[in-house]
């Protein structure tokens, strides 16, 4: 990149994705060492989409939570638009399936905790929705910290990818995490959205696949909202125990309505499977969740 951007040193890019390269440098006037994530030039399409994108950036600065990537900043350069995010030394749990294709049930449950008590705070205190929850946007660092990224700026960028040139309004996501609720546009998305795309995320960290491999993205979209249903995760990992299978399949319900009415809620089955209680959610009947179940419960 050419542009100077305004009290920004770039050393370096840490990685591309389909609307953004991240870069790493150091904030000049703090010589803190950030991450800067540049948006591709053809992605913006509107000033209204822009304007939203930089608001909602600066928004996200307000956040104070362990387990959420910070943003220090946003703006606007010669049409280069970017923010300033807080440069997490650790990796992608996407990298980690590269490398291990699979994550351990005890460390599955650590980042459903993290990511849960993360949300729960941008919902409770802000109405956030992240409405992008993927393996790419949660990152472990060097101690060990579950970090989140991209929260409340994903929601602006999704908006932005609204195409109506041939009449049809389409909201980019990744398909193989989107909640049913965002396929159908409503107007009132709210955390279960997100509830439900962070039960496709466990389901691939813990069993090596997404819910429904092997189909073109219009395929997966619906699988999503169709009758389709992914296998149970216990049949690809043994070792996932019948209580996070049976969370799972409540986390995917199709319908919002059927799916944990909360992050509390969620947070509370989490501590009665440790501790060996019966838990709030009972299975699903068969087509209501996106993860079927052959086992016995």
């Amino acid at each position: 990149m050419n542009t100077q951007l305004p009290n920004l040193g770039l050393t370096g890019i840490l990685g591309k994705g389909g609307t953004a390269t991240v870069y790493q440098g150091k904030q000049l006037s703090t010589g803190r060492d950030v991450a800067v994530k540049v948006l591709e030039a053809d992605f913006v399409r509107s000033p209204e989409d822009v304007t939203r994108f930089i608001n909602e950036a600066k928004a996200c600065a307000r956040f104070r939570h362990n387990n959420i990537v910070r943003v220090y900043d946003a703006g606007e350069e010669q049409g280069i638009y970017y923010f300033v995010m807080e440069l997490v030394n650790g990796y992608t749990f996407a990298t980690y399936l590269a490398r291990k294709k699979q994550v351990a049930v005890e460390d599955v449950l650590i980042i459903l905790e993290s990511v849960t008590e993360a949300l729960k705070y941008a919902w409770q205190k802000f109405r956030v929705v992240h409405c992008d929850l993927k393996p790419d946007n949660i990152m472990v660092d060097s101690s060990g910290t579950i970090k989140l990224m991209d929260l409340g700026i994903s929601k602006s960028l999704i908006t932005a990818t609204r195409d109506a040139a041939d009449g049809n309004e389409e909201i980019m996501g990744t398909p193989a995490y989107m909640s049913p609720d965002q396929i159908y546009d409503l107007s009132d998305i709210d955390c279960r959205a997100d509830i439900y795309s962070l039960g496709a995320t466990a389901y691939h960290l813990l069993t090596g696949t997404t819910l429904f491999p092997g189909k073109t993205d219009q395929q997966v979209i619906d699988s999503h909202v169709g009758a389709s249903f992914a296998r149970d995760p216990r049949i690809l990992a043994p070792t996932v125990p019948r209580a996070l299978a049976q969370i799972l399949n409540r986390m995917l319900a199709k319908d919002r309505n059927l799916r944990y009415p909360n992050w509390e809620t969620l947070s509370a089955d989490f501590q009665r499977l440790y501790a060996g209680e019966t838990l709030l959610a009972t299975p699903l009947k068969p087509g209501e969740s996106s993860v079927g179940f052959t086992l016995e419960w």
